[in-house]
């Protein structure tokens, strides 16, 4: 069984939970005997023993090269920079495209791919990639799966979506043989906001690698010493993600315990204005930014955590509460979001009940008790949440897919 993969991103390079999806899924997949074939929009550093193409190889420069740093979470009309060819000194010469103009490029060098390679099926991980697996498909009559991380519903947690992503969205779904989806949660959107049906959608929830992390030294040692609790957020800061609902709540924890230091960690557009939140409501000595953390930075600011919030507002699947646990420190987790679907062992509320949230801070914080039994439980409970399990589902999806095309 041979696939030709489309991703938009692939570790090392560090922008989100998709690339770490693409990467899990990928090394599991190949764990069990499936070739891939993994086309990534730019020549990048790799890791693990897919066999890459990259969409600026030379050998497609007749089309046009790029070099770009690429992001998933940009709005259709975001500009990039990018370099279209060269100068005779060598100079670059750049010029700025929209991230649509992107994917449609990325589309065009997909059917050529596809005329060239040798392969089963096709699978397009998120919107990003689904013009490349759509253009693969008609290049080359094969099946075609894609596979929704998140939606534009998600990323404008609301009905407000971006019309171009929507658009791409509805009609490539449209067109696939089959829609994976990381969640209920996100099948219930497909199925109702773009009319998918229903049974044309699989649910493969995301995994997580159970091993026991090596004890690293821990952050914030001084404000441990002096007694702090420390509740972290960790992730895009966006509206997606509700870190001013995780403010909000702050201000009421610090209301009845003002030894509790809020620390968030991560990125993204919002970060004035959740910096100018926290001054707003006199909580500039109890919140902190971190920055945007990854690897081991991440893992030791898990580590020196008390607690770990995920209060979004629409999460297609969410790995941080996982990845958290790992690490030994549980989670408080929004109820819109895939996660609350599999994992048992977290504290759920409703993402804009702010009082709620702050009273599951409160009471994780004051008994120890109960977040160890939370993490001993949840730890055992992620042994059946893995990649290879994901990758079990994948590969059935495939051979299903490829065995009607041969009956």
């Amino acid at each position: 069984m041979r696939v030709l993969t489309f991703g938009w991103e692939y570790p090392p390079a560090k922008n989100g939970g998709l690339g770490v999806a693409c990467y899990g899924l990928t090394r599991e997949l190949l764990q069990s005997g499936v070739e891939v074939i993994f086309v990534l929009p730019k020549t990048q550093t790799t890791r693990g023993d897919a066999r890459f193409l990259f969409a600026d190889q030379e050998r497609l420069l007749k089309v046009r090269h790029t070099d770009v740093s690429l992001k998933p979470y940009h709005q259709a009309d975001d500009l990039i920079n990018i370099i279209v060819g060269y100068e005779k000194d060598g100079t670059p010469i750049i010029r700025s495209r929209t991230i649509i103009e992107e994917a449609h490029r990325f589309a065009h060098q997909a059917s050529l791919i596809a005329k060239e390679e040798e392969f089963d099926v096709i699978h397009a991980h998120d919107w990003t990639s689904f013009l490349a697996g759509v253009a693969a498909k008609i290049a080359s009559g094969k099946k075609l799966i894609l596979h929704v991380h998140a939606t534009s519903f998600d990323q404008a947690a609301s009905n407000n979506v971006d019309p171009a992503i929507f658009k791409i969205e509805k009609e490539c779904l449209a067109m696939a043989d089959k829609v994976v989806t990381v969640s209920g949660y996100t099948k219930n959107i497909v199925v109702h906001k773009h009319g998918v049906p229903a049974e044309k959608v699989e649910v493969v929830y995301n995994g997580c690698d159970a091993h026991e992390p090596d004890r690293l030294p821990p952050v914030l040692s001084t404000l441990k010493q002096q007694g702090k609790k420390i509740v972290l957020y960790h992730g895009r800061i966006s509206i997606q993600k509700g870190v001013d609902y995780f403010v909000r709540a702050a201000r009421r924890v610090v209301d009845v315990d003002p030894n509790v230091v809020f620390v968030i960690s991560g990125w993204g557009d919002m970060k004035a204005e959740i910096i100018e939140l926290v001054g707003k409501m006199g909580l500039s000595e109890n919140v902190l930014f971190a920055g945007a953390l990854w690897e081991e930075d991440r893992d030791r600011m898990y580590q020196s955590a008390d607690l770990v919030v995920m209060p979004s507002v629409s999460e297609p699947f969410g790995l941080v509460p996982l990845e958290a646990l790992q690490q030994g420190t549980p989670s408080v987790i929004s109820k819109q979001s895939g996660v609350s679907e599999v994992l048992t062992h977290a504290l759920k509320v409703d993402f804009w009940d702010i009082e709620e949230m702050a009273n599951q801070i409160l009471s994780s914080l004051r008994y120890p008790v109960v977040r160890s039994q939370l993490v001993n439980e949840g730890k055992i409970q992620m042994r059946g949440i893995s990649w290879r399990r994901a990758a079990e589902k994948i590969r059935e999806i495939y051979q299903n897919l490829v065995q009607y095309v041969t009956t």
